[in-house]
């Protein structure tokens, strides 16, 4: 029989282990970036619309002031300009941020808080506007006569006499007001625009402004007019601000990348751990058989055993078999595992005396089943218990999927030809009985615990349970019912023809010594209680 060692596989090779803890370590970092570049997008286009909520509420305070101080003109607007010149004075010195209030008729400037009496025509100081609209307007200019370098935003309203009063308010407030909410060293351009006129910007750009770089573009609708403010974003402003963000959350991503790659570390060493645990356990002998014993009904007493592989651990304790079994599939140690089960079985049989034709069933897992090595398993079986003679049987569970059928079928075909029976254990708790009985030859329906236990003291029909004994009887296969615990599930069963019953009413599974000694003394009797039943 091959050494376990030699049909183990490793899960994930050395490689692949090295670029899982990889991957868990860059996960976390590269989610952080990502979070982090769209974050600190947002982050920008938050500013810049908050800087552009000040920028136009205080754009629009200004010209409300403005259209403020035109109002205590209006009602005098076609006085003569030196009558109204002191007015006029007057009011530009006390209003804020207004530079001048001047007085328009026709297209014509006739009338300036600056310099007194104009005549200046409208068209020069305002290139856009010919005649002075019907009612409140407002324009950005260029220039005016009074500081021709700067540019101005002038506000009017009309008057009486068809005349307009304006409030002409210096640009210098407005981009003031701009680079103190918006500085350029965080925005490439920030603008104003009042409806056709050329925009009200600080700075005189050396390239084209780029479309996809407009963070804001706010439109605002006053009873002068609309205006409108774009903010243009700094390329450096988002790396500044990406920067800012990996930086504040990077720690914190190290920290969970670190923990991930410890989590990840543990996990593959856990599974290493187990696979290693249950070698280990095999190298020193720390498994034994119980056996489970079958009655017999027509013979009345032990006709055979159920091999019950057993885990006892030094220092912790006994392994419960569904969790040490579901790891040996797991890591793929099934096999190696069933091999060292059937060498226990070899040697505890030969201190046994136990009659030719006595019942040895053993489990099978799928991957056994469908391994190429089962037959030379149980031949090697057949050999070391060969003076005992006794009726091996396989069990296969129908819990797990078979996945390489044709070559279990093979598999069972041969264990059959060389006086093997097969027995379909757990019948009707799985997913694939019905196929079971189609694809695999067998010998024996094992009836599932859950089945048994639906058996009470009066129960005169299980319905499931009697299509099961139905179905089995049928198709000339016997039965062996499983987990039986009381007389009354006993009697229901060996009325309805079940061949062999096993579970605590009989007797518990116990080891090879104790089962030797136990057979001795009361396997070779009559099972108390069931002479009637037997009889029957």
């Amino acid at each position: 029989m091959p050494d376990a060692s030699s049909d183990l596989r490793s899960p994930l090779t050395r490689r692949e282990r090295l670029l899982v803890l990889t991957l868990a370590a860059l996960a976390p970092l590269l989610v952080c970036v990502v979070i982090c570049y769209y974050a600190a997008e947002r982050n920008v286009r938050r500013e810049a619309a908050i800087a552009a909520n000040i920028i136009v509420s205080e754009v629009s305070a200004i010209v409300e002031v403005a259209r403020s101080a035109t109002f205590t003109v209006v009602p005098r607007a076609d006085y003569p300009c030196e009558k109204l010149f002191p007015e006029l004075t007057v009011t530009a010195a006390t209003a804020p941020y207004v530079r001048s209030i001047i007085i328009i008729a026709g297209d014509v400037v006739t009338c300036s808080s600056a310099r007194g009496k104009e005549s200046i025509p409208l068209a020069t100081l305002v290139p856009d506007i010919r005649r002075t609209p019907g009612g409140e307007w407002m324009a950005l200019v260029g220039t005016t006569p009074v500081v021709p370098e700067r540019q101005a935003l002038i506000v009017g309203e009309p008057a009486a006499g068809g005349r307009t009063v304006a409030a002409v308010i210096d640009g210098r407030y407005l981009l003031d007001l701009m680079h103190a909410a918006a500085p350029l060293d965080m925005y490439r351009q920030v603008e104003l625009r009042f409806a056709a006129s050329p925009p009200l910007n600080g700075a005189e750009l050396t390239t084209p402004l780029d479309e996809r770089s407009l963070l804001v573009n706010t439109r605002k609708v006053l009873a002068s007019g609309a205006f409108e403010l774009r903010i243009y974003g700094l390329r450096e402003r988002w790396r500044e601000a990406l920067v800012e963000l990996i930086l504040r959350n990077m720690p914190w991503a190290i920290a969970l990348s670190a923990l991930l790659v410890w989590l990840v570390w543990r996990l593959q060493n856990s599974r290493a751990s187990r696979r290693e645990q249950l070698l280990r356990g095999i190298r020193a002998n720390e498994f034994h058989v119980e056996y489970q014993p079958l009655y017999g009904v027509s013979s009345g007493h032990c006709d055979g055993v159920e091999a019950l592989l057993r885990w006892v651990r030094p220092g912790i304790g006994e392994v419960r078999p569904g969790e040490f079994i579901a790891a040996a599939e797991d890591e793929h140690v099934i096999v190696p595992l069933t091999q060292h089960l059937l060498k226990l079985i070899a040697r505890d049989f030969a201190t046994m005396n136990v009659p030719p034709g006595f019942h040895l069933s053993i489990n099978l897992s799928p991957e056994h089943l469908s391994s190429e090595k089962l037959t030379d398993d149980v031949y090697a079986l057949q050999e070391a218990v060969g003076k005992n003679r006794p009726q091996i049987i396989v069990e296969i569970t129908e819990r797990t999927l078979i996945k390489n059928t044709e070559q279990a079928q093979c598999n069972l075909e041969a264990l059959r030809d060389r006086g093997v029976k097969v027995a379909i254990d757990d019948f009707g708790t799985g997913y694939c009985s019905l196929t079971y009985l189609e694809r695999f030859p067998f010998d024996f329906l094992k009836i599932d615990r859950g089945f048994v236990l639906t058996i009470e003291p009066g129960t005169t029909r299980a319905v499931v349970l009697d299509a099961i004994i139905d179905l089995a009887l049928s198709l000339d296969a016997q039965l062996v019912g499983e987990g039986v615990e009381t007389m009354a599930q006993f009697d229901y069963l060996c009325a309805r023809g079940v061949a062999f019953v096993q579970g605590h009413l009989y007797a518990r599974a116990m080891t090879a010594d104790a089962f030797a000694q136990w057979y001795r003394t009361l396997g070779s009797q009559p099972f108390p209680g069931a002479t009637v039943t037997s009889a029957q």
